[in-house]
């Protein structure tokens, strides 16, 4: 039913464990010990693109724990992963998520010349974890020009409910815009003037 990252359990110091290729992470939540477990970087990359907000996670000789993504730290550059850490959460019980929106169709209003932006690229969800969908889908195709949906425009997927602002705006669809060029005028006069001065220099 969930997907399933496999981790080994952790005891080295992070700076080595990222010098051999691993990412270090934590698993924690309420009434349980934390536990500290390592992952090779191209793994845990792979894993979190393309799997959703819940899932499993099994260390090896510390058992299996439904989890949430919590966090994840990355360099100055953003690209290196330094630390994952998930937040072990209950079937049976309603929990909050941050999922990604992920946008479809083509705007009616683009087809217009319209400039469409992307103001909400995440929004938090509360549920049961089998409900939790990998992300959250906005069907664009009937926003016009000078319209915008907000997030209480959206249905919210079966077994959940909003747990974000529902005014906040998600997306927007504006008129181009344009740029007024302005010829630069000559002036006439100062031209005639010169003209003025050559002649009487040439006749002198």
């Amino acid at each position: 039913m969930y997907e399933l990252l496999k981790a080994e359990w952790r005891e080295e110091p992070v700076k080595s464990l990222r010098k051999e290729g691993y990412v270090p992470g934590v698993v924690y939540g309420k009434g349980m010990d934390s536990v500290n477990f390592k992952v090779p970087s191209i793994s845990i990359a792979k894993f979190l693109h393309h799997s959703g907000k819940v899932f499993e996670v099994e260390v090896a000789g510390r058992g299996k724990h439904l989890v949430s993504l919590d966090n994840v730290q990355w360099d100055h550059m953003g690209d290196k992963m330094l630390h994952v850490s998930f937040h072990k959460i209950s079937a049976n019980e309603k929990t909050t998520v941050t999922l990604p929106v992920h946008f479809e169709g083509e705007a009616a209003g683009k087809k217009e010349g319209g400039i469409v932006q992307h103001v909400l690229h995440e929004v938090e969800v509360t549920g049961l974890p089998g409900d939790m969908p990998e992300f959250i889908t906005v069907d664009i195709s009937g926003l016009a020009i000078h319209d915008n949906f907000a997030l209480k425009d959206i249905p919210c997927p079966k077994g959940l409910e909003w747990a974000h602002d529902v005014d906040s705006n998600v997306v927007s669809c504006h008129p181009p815009k344009v740029e007024v060029v302005v010829e630069e005028e000559t002036d006439v006069t100062a031209e005639v003037v010169a003209e003025v001065e050559s002649d009487e220099q040439e006749a002198a």
